[in-house]
């Protein structure tokens, strides 16, 4: 990790003071956000710190995520935006830059921010960028996710059921027995608000048990059923596509429910041909 990063990278230098963190040192550096690392195939963290002549140094940290689809979906745990041209893609928020990158996820921030603080930032991310491998593929599973009415960057590719209460909370108790084995995707549509949550399994018998506990779980009185209404008016829909698991949350009407399980549905089948 420490070897990816040069002692030098155009006017800036890399002090000495650098740490690594692992899976469970992490938790000496970031406490609570240590378990959304946890949560991909996190492995390390180095802690750099590059300064210039005449500019704020600069805190830079490099996250092993395991592979590319763990390094996005950290990325996108929490977007909010996204810009091309760093990396995979890149978010700048404040005196904070983040990007993505093969199989890492890149932060950096301002010791002591200026004016030129958000040229700063991008000029040494890019500079970071070139001496990281090239390669960046976001998961194939989000394709899977249809594109009319999706909300940009609502996006977000996780596996763990606490990451799937972070972003919409279903139950205390994991219905959809997810797992570091399991890859989920979920995004947000309009009109009005309501969502798609597609899990894939290793198997289509555990996809198929995995839609039995759900369904025993959430719905349990119609148990049947694909769709249902729910206490406050909105519809949930569910299916089992191969071994994919397909899930609509708060749509507003039955037919807005099946439109979209049904379009996900005709993506996976499309995928696999």
């Amino acid at each position: 990790m420490i070897d990816l990063l040069p002692s030098q990278l155009d006017e800036w230098n890399r002090q000495d003071s650098t740490v690594t963190y692992d899976r469970e040192s992490i938790f000496d550096y970031i406490n609570g956000a240590g378990e959304v690392y946890r949560s991909y195939a996190f492995s390390e963290v180095a802690v750099f710190r590059y300064s210039a002549t005449g500019r704020s140094d600069v805190l830079v940290e490099l996250f092993d995520m395991g592979n590319p689809h763990d390094a996005y979906g950290v990325f996108s745990y929490a977007r909010e935006q996204e810009d091309a041209g760093i990396g995979g893609g890149y978010e700048h928020k404040g005196d904070v830059l983040c990007f993505w990158q093969n199989r890492y996820y890149i932060c950096l921030a301002m010791d002591d921010p200026t004016m030129d603080s958000e040229t700063d930032l991008s000029e040494l991310a890019r500079a970071i960028s070139t001496h990281l491998p090239p390669s960046s593929v976001r998961p194939d599973l989000l394709s899977v996710l249809p594109e009319d009415g999706l909300v940009p960057l609502s996006e977000r590719f996780f596996h763990l059921h606490q990451s799937l209460n972070y972003h919409y909370y279903l139950a205390r108790e994991n219905l959809l027995n997810l797992s570091s084995e399991t890859d989920v995707v979920f995004g947000r549509y309009r009109p009005g608000t309501h969502y798609l949550l597609v899990v894939r399994y290793e198997t289509e018998r555990a996809a198929a048990a995995a839609l039995a506990s759900f369904k025993a779980g959430y719905m349990p009185d119609a148990y049947q059923a694909e769709t249902v209404m729910t206490e406050n008016g909105k519809f949930i829909a569910c299916r089992r596509a191969l071994s994919h698991v397909l899930v609509v949350l708060d749509a507003e009407s039955e037919s807005a429910a099946n439109t979209l399980l049904q379009s996900s549905a005709e993506r996976i089948a499309e995928s696999t041909n």
